[in-house]
């Protein structure tokens, strides 16, 4: 019997380190994260492109733009950033704010987006920022927006390679 209890004290005591250890990696990994800018872009397509031949009878596609980041902050702090930077660019118009969901939607110009914060733990926050796209344009609206509320927090983010 005690041959037993020792081996199962053993089996606790290395399951107990070796989860530790993998701990450790996911928050290297998350660290690694902080920051980093993924973006994913659409263009919008006319009806004279080529579309598969059940491409519901050459309807123009809206394109899109998507951003997304990882903060070291709190999820409410985070919120409140953006709705102070939305609110202090003039050609900016928030249509709908959500304060329990942390999420806005606003328009500039002819361009709808949204923004949604979503708390990962007490201390690290995701912003995703998703807009219609009108075609080729210079400079993204959604990472500008990122880039603003990273700068106004004082976080250093840049797209991910």
């Amino acid at each position: 019997m005690n041959h037993v209890m020792r081996s199962i004290s053993l089996f606790l005591a290395a399951f107990i380190l070796l989860s530790g250890v993998a701990n450790a990696q996911w928050v290297f990994v998350g660290r690694k994260a902080l920051g980093k800018i993924k973006q994913l872009t659409s263009e919008a397509t006319d009806s004279a492109s080529p579309q598969p031949a059940d491409a519901s009878k050459n309807i123009p596609r809206q394109g899109y733009d998507a951003a997304t980041v990882l903060l070291e902050a709190p999820a409410d702090r985070v919120y409140s950033t953006a709705v102070k930077v939305l609110q202090a660019n003039k050609d900016i118009r928030i249509s709908r704010k959500d304060d329990k969901a942390l999420s806005i939607e606003f328009v500039d110009g002819s361009i709808a987006a949204g923004m949604q914060i979503t708390a990962l733990s007490e201390t690290v926050s995701q912003i995703l920022v998703v807009s219609t796209s009108p075609g080729k344009q210079d400079t993204s609206i959604v990472l500008k927006g990122i880039l603003r509320v990273c700068k106004e927090m004082g976080a250093h983010c840049q797209p991910a390679d």
